[in-house]
């Protein structure tokens, strides 16, 4: 490809980046072209006009009620008709030819004048092909879709009075990427996102009940709200398989519902983040490959987009609206795109930023990536970099001239329309922030007591516009649907060397190793881990709903009364659970191993929101319920429940998706109580991070990083523009300060005078109570400080003067 064939809209913005270049810099950028073969330079400038971007499907005027259509098809396609159903009188249809605007999209001539076409009516599109095949397809563009194999819905988004005027224009709590001292907004390293599900997070799974949570997640201190994929798909799925881009999943309670889910979260001063998948449609109910050149084939997760093919520009257009459709129609503040890396387009990630930019300067965009390795410059030039982290293109400004110049102005870059896929890159990619993924595995690394602090350390410094997070959905339940807690007590149990196989295990170990094309060794491996992950989930639960109570000996001092129920534990508990009785599992280390577990979680809670920048929390983990998140979903077209079931060890279908529903396991008072401190440590540090600037906006001090060889790790986050300090220490191992025959833990403050801001080892969080409460510190930065410590604790401290 040749790069003078890509002309940048604005020249005059080239000239002003230009003016800035030396010639070194210049020589520079072809010097890397020269490594990187495939990379073009040239700044590509993306806008399209408003009209254009709404111009597509069936689009309601809001002023005359005229209506027109729209529609993507192929470029050798004969005739398009569109056959309107009357909502009022299904017998009563209207079809309108519409006129070929070339490049395969057709489109009404003239706006169908107002009446003829209503709110609510159904419509489909016959296509008759240059091949001579007839195909009758919905809306590529739906904003309502009854059926999921149906007709689309003509759906009129001015119909809906939204109420939140004041969060737009007035509140400052709005999380904007242009935040500023002069705008008062929030910016995007202040968000504190709480990811839900909606099928899952209460008992009806609707929209409609969503909002009875809210409040409660407004009260522990989160001011923003991620919501997991809404795209329209069959029965209930996470909602990463979903097939109608435009059109929210009806059996969660259609637009309107969603609209006044998002406005009620406004209203409260929450904003809102939509889940949206780039990367590829879902197995069931698509058609997009039937209607026009949207699909070049399948990836890791279904059919993928044609986004840098032949005749793929409005393929490109298709995804960039979806996009905007979120923001425009259901005034979301923020999107959360799905591993983008899998879009296997650069350009089109960059065509996405750069529309919602420019069309929603406030909006901010984050990206599930992955991808590392790679460095870029002030000037968007880029190279390969093995000690990378994070791919830094991904989360990197747009330069000024690739937003055009003007709305007005109808820009089309064909340029790419011919090259081969995958071969596109591009110097910046325009991202606010993205999922840490790096951060997550080294921190669980440290939970289970294998932390490299090296690693960690350039994990954290890496991470600080990133979003952070101790678990995800991905965690819990692309793995086996089970919390931390009980992923943690499994290597403190040794159930990885306990497990038992029954006869059904061991049929499934047969299966497993041919499905997945593995060895009978590895297959059994893998299915004795996960059983074991399932033995630590009963296990927990049991001991938190007081099912195991009765098995407590701490009070019994009768030896042959103590014998009896330890005899019974193994056979009651152990046992069933296909536990070896020469396990060592008792009643007492299921409540010892629980409790570190959940010491441990509060410690890795602390340490992620003592880095700065945007964190996030999973729905339950705020307390750290023990309520799983299966993988769950339902097809109507695909059948291949057994396959699933083999690979994950249970029922992916309706018995997932009910255990997985929040409120589902009946604790006991005393996990109640529990749970609440959780609860509160949760609020805190949302509350600790809105008092201290330099836990959001500000940095990390990497000159006063503290690694020490007994696994205790200490960062100094530093706001310059507030002059605030917070000093967070976590200690990774399980010893504790003071302990016998050890003093207090020494330790190097950083000068100044510090006051401990909230100890996980607190007891109002669960903990000892090994806390150094309102003692202050004072450090002239060079001398060792003694302070209390316990094992898998997270102390943070800030200083005061």
């Amino acid at each position: 490809m040749k790069i003078d064939s890509i002309i940048p809209v604005s020249n005059k913005g080239l000239d002003k980046t230009k003016e800035k270049l030396s010639n070194r810099d210049i020589a520079k950028s072809y010097k890397q072209m020269d490594a990187l073969p495939n990379v073009y330079q040239m700044p590509i400038s993306f806008t399209r006009k408003w009209s254009e971007h709404t111009s597509w499907g069936a689009v309601i005027n809001p002023k005359t009620k005229e209506t027109i259509f729209k529609i993507l098809t192929y470029p050798d396609s004969k005739k398009v008709i569109v056959t309107v159903v009357d909502s009022k009188d299904e017998t009563s249809k209207k079809t309108y030819e519409l006129t070929n605007m070339g490049e395969g999209v057709f489109a009404t001539k003239e706006p169908i004048p107002a009446g003829e076409v209503k709110h609510g009516d159904k419509y489909s599109y016959t296509i008759y092909k240059g091949d001579g095949n007839v195909d009758t397809v919905k809306d590529p563009y739906s904003f309502r879709q009854m059926k999921l194999l149906g007709e689309s819905v003509v759906y009129d988004h001015s119909r809906y009075r939204w109420r939140d005027s004041f969060w737009f224009n007035e509140d400052k709590h709005r999380i904007s990427r242009v935040a500023n001292r002069k705008n008062q907004l929030t910016p995007v390293s202040n968000a504190r996102i709480y990811e839900l599900n909606i099928a899952t997070l209460t008992k009806d799974g609707t929209y409609e009940s969503t909002k009875s949570v809210l409040q409660s997640i407004k009260r522990i201190g989160f001011n923003a709200i991620e919501i997991m994929p809404v795209e329209n798909t069959y029965s209930f799925n996470w909602g990463y398989d979903g097939v109608d881009k435009f059109a929210p999943a009806e059996h969660r309670g259609g637009p309107d519902q969603l609209k006044e889910l998002i406005d009620y979260a406004h209203s409260i001063g929450l904003n809102v983040i939509m889940d949206m998948v780039p990367n590829h449609l879902g197995p069931d109910g698509a058609s997009l490959k039937k209607t026009g050149p949207y699909i070049q084939g399948q990836n890791d997760f279904g059919e993928s987009f044609n986004f840098e093919g032949k005749n793929s520009r409005y393929v490109r257009d298709y995804i960039v609206n979806s996009a905007l459709n979120w923001l425009a129609n259901y005034h979301c503040d923020g999107l959360r795109l799905d591993m983008t890396k899998y879009m296997q387009s650069d350009y089109t990630m960059k065509q996405i930023a750069a529309e919602v930019n420019y069309h929603f300067p406030d909006a901010f965009l984050i990206a599930e990536d992955s991808r590392e390795k790679i460095s870029v410059d002030d000037f968007g030039n880029y190279w390969d970099n093995p000690g990378e982290v994070h791919d830094k293109r991904v989360v990197n400004s747009l330069l000024p001239f690739e937003y055009g110049e003007s709305a007005s102005q109808e820009v089309h870059c064909e340029a790419i329309e011919d090259i081969c896929r995958g071969k596109t890159s591009l110097g910046r990619l325009g991202y606010d922030s993205e999922w840490d993924f790096n951060y997550h595995h080294c921190l669980e690394e440290g939970l289970y007591g294998v932390i490299n602090l090296d690693r960690f350390e350039k994990a954290c410094y890496c991470s600080q516009n990133a979003v952070k997070y101790v678990m995800s959905h991905d965690e819990i339940g692309n793995r086996e649907g089970t919390r931390l807690i009980a992923k943690l007590m499994v290597p403190m149990l040794h159930l990885n060397e306990n497990i038992i196989l029954d006869e059904n295990d061991h049929r499934r170990v047969h299966e497993f190793a041919s499905i997945a094309k593995k060895s009978m060794h590895d297959a059994k491996r893998s299915l004795v881990m996960q059983k074991a992950q399932f033995v630590a989930e009963h296990l927990a639960i049991m001991y938190q709903t007081g099912k195991l109570d009765r098995y407590n000996t701490a009070n019994i001092t009768n030896s042959k009364r103590r014998a009896e129920l330890e005899e019974s534990f193994i056979y009651d508990i152990l046992m069933p659970l296909g536990i070896k009785s020469s396990s060592g599992v008792t009643y007492d280390a299921v409540k010892e191993t629980f409790m570190k577990s959940f010491d441990k979680n509060k410690m890795a809670l602390a340490r992620t929101y003592s880095i700065p920048g945007p964190k996030m929390v999973f729905q339950g983990d705020e307390k750290a319920d023990l309520t799983p998140f299966r993988f769950f979903r339902q097809f109507e077209s695909v059948r291949n429940e057994h396959s699933m079931h083999v690979e994950k060890g249970y029922d992916t279908g309706l018995a997932a998706y009910n255990e997985s529903k929040m409120g589902s396991i009946s604790y006991a008072t005393s996990a109640k109580d529990l749970m609440n401190k959780f609860k509160r440590l949760t609020k805190d540090l949302n509350q600790l991070n809105v008092e201290n600037p330099a836990l959001a906006r500000g940095y990390l001090l990497i000159d006063s990083t503290i690694k020490n060889p007994d696994n205790v790790f200490a960062t100094h986050a530093y706001d310059p523009q507030r002059k605030n300090e917070v000093f967070s220490v976590t200690n990774f191992a399980d010893l504790k300060y003071p302990r016998q025959g050890a003093a207090k833990y020494y330790i190097q403050f950083p000068q100044g005078v510090w006051i401990e801001k909230l100890n996980t080892d607190d007891k109002k969080y669960g903990g000892s109570g090994n806390i150094n409460g309102k003692n202050e510190i004072y450090s002239d930065g060079s001398t060792l400080t003694a302070i209390n410590l316990s094992g898998s604790t997270t102390a943070i401290f800030a200083r005061i003067r």
